[in-house]
């Protein structure tokens, strides 16, 4: 009679349901996906360029210096609102192209000067106000009228300009106060046209945020760097700004008043490594128009001591690392330099940006970005894999858990 083991035969039965979950298991463990490898950013978020560079500021007054891709690279002085003169044109004139734009080439309508413009003009020439003779009857474009504004800087063309533009100056006024509160220019206040009156008041800060915009327009531009100009009734007339086309100044704008000192707001184009880049700043309150002609000049100067362009990244600088779960480390670097125009001290901001950090991969191949800010200078530049990134092993597939 046979006699019925249950160990025994059920060993074979357990050994086949076991074999079959470990091979679902194998299997489940093969399926799974494979998980993205871990970033370690290696690079800080924030690094100096070099020791901070301070360029030669004037000891007196107020000054501020930027450069195209930097912005404001140096300041000096108090920070209060002070009397501007004629830098207050720039202003007149910014409103006057806004309201009324004129392109490259155009002289926009032609302006008829009244009888009591010519009262104005002679109650300045009484006050010694700087302005140009007009006629009752005579015409003027609004270019020239720009041009006499900026040029050799007439008070009452600016006047003649804002009545035209506004109804009467006080409305213009108030359109300029409004552009200044527009742009930002939160320490400036407009009481003229001109500048003539000391209760005209702004900062450096303010005024460079205007010398910037004013400076974007071709016309405007176009004005302030013109040395003299042909006007109606009145032949040639020189610009005030001394400094055109030395060092590279291609304007903008001068301004003086025993209340104000001399005053000149700058705009330079020079040459770094190749590469044209644009000087612009404001030197306030200085003792006179001359002073404040070589205050910019040695200004100038020491900014081109310390401009360059320089790779501030650098061909296969690693920036961060991708480490696998399965023990596997490689780093992301650039494959190309990336050259921007810096000042020395200035902070270099970085980010890494991952699009795709699975595996495996070749090497040179891309995974992400790493995104650079200096200044205004903004890049994005590719991160790649130094080396190849394998996948998992067989056994780390089946081991993980």
């Amino acid at each position: 009679m046979q006699v019925y083991d249950r160990r025994r035969n059920g060993v074979p039965a357990f050994a086949a349901v076991f074999g079959v979950l470990l091979i679902a298991l194998a299997a489940l463990q093969l399926l799974r996906p494979v998980p993205e490898a871990r970033v370690t950013v290696t690079f800080p978020a924030s690094a100096s360029l070099g020791e901070a560079k301070q360029p030669r500021l004037p000891e007196a007054g107020a000054s501020i210096v930027a450069v195209s891709g930097l912005g404001t690279i140096a300041r000096a002085g108090p920070n209060a609102a002070r009397p501007i003169a004629s830098v207050t044109k720039i202003m007149t004139a910014y409103v006057v192209l806004k309201d009324h734009p004129l392109q490259p080439g155009q002289s926009g309508p032609s302006i008829e000067i009244t009888q009591a413009d010519v009262r104005r003009w002679q109650e300045m020439l009484a006050q010694d106000q700087s302005s140009l003779p007009v006629s009752a009857g005579q015409r003027l474009t609004q270019l020239q009228l720009l041009q006499g504004l900026l040029v050799p800087s007439a008070n009452n063309y600016a006047e003649v300009l804002a009545k035209w533009d506004a109804g009467s100056v006080e409305a213009f006024v108030q359109k300029m106060n409004a552009e200044a509160q527009a742009l930002g220019m939160t320490n400036t206040r407009y009481v003229d046209t001109s500048g003539f009156s000391a209760d005209t008041v702004s900062t450096p800060e303010d005024q460079l945020v205007l010398a910037r915009a004013a400076m974007a327009n071709p016309v405007f531009a176009s004005i302030v760097g013109t040395q003299s100009v042909q006007l109606p009734g009145i032949g040639l007339v020189s610009n005030v700004n001394q400094l055109l086309g030395v060092d590279g100044i291609v304007g903008i704008k001068t301004g003086f008043t025993e209340e104000a000192g001399g005053n000149l707001a700058f705009a330079a184009r020079r040459d770094v490594a190749g590469q044209q880049v644009e000087i612009t700043g404001l030197v306030l309150g200085q003792p006179d128009r001359p002073a404040a002609f070589a205050a910019t000049r040695s200004l100038l100067a020491s900014v081109m001591e310390g401009l360059q362009f320089q790779a501030v990244v650098a061909r296969g600088q690693p920036f961060a690392t991708l480490e696998a779960p399965w023990g596997e480390a490689v780093d992301l670097v650039v494959p190309e330099d990336l050259r921007l125009l810096v000042w020395p001290g200035m902070v270099l901001e970085t980010r890494v940006e991952i699009e795709d950090a699975s595996a495996p991969k070749e090497a040179g191949e891309q995974v992400g970005w790493l995104e650079v800010k200096l200044g205004e200078q903004e890049a994005r530049v590719p991160l790649t894999l130094a080396e190849a990134l394998d996948g998992p092993g067989l056994l780390w597939k089946l081991t993980r858990f």
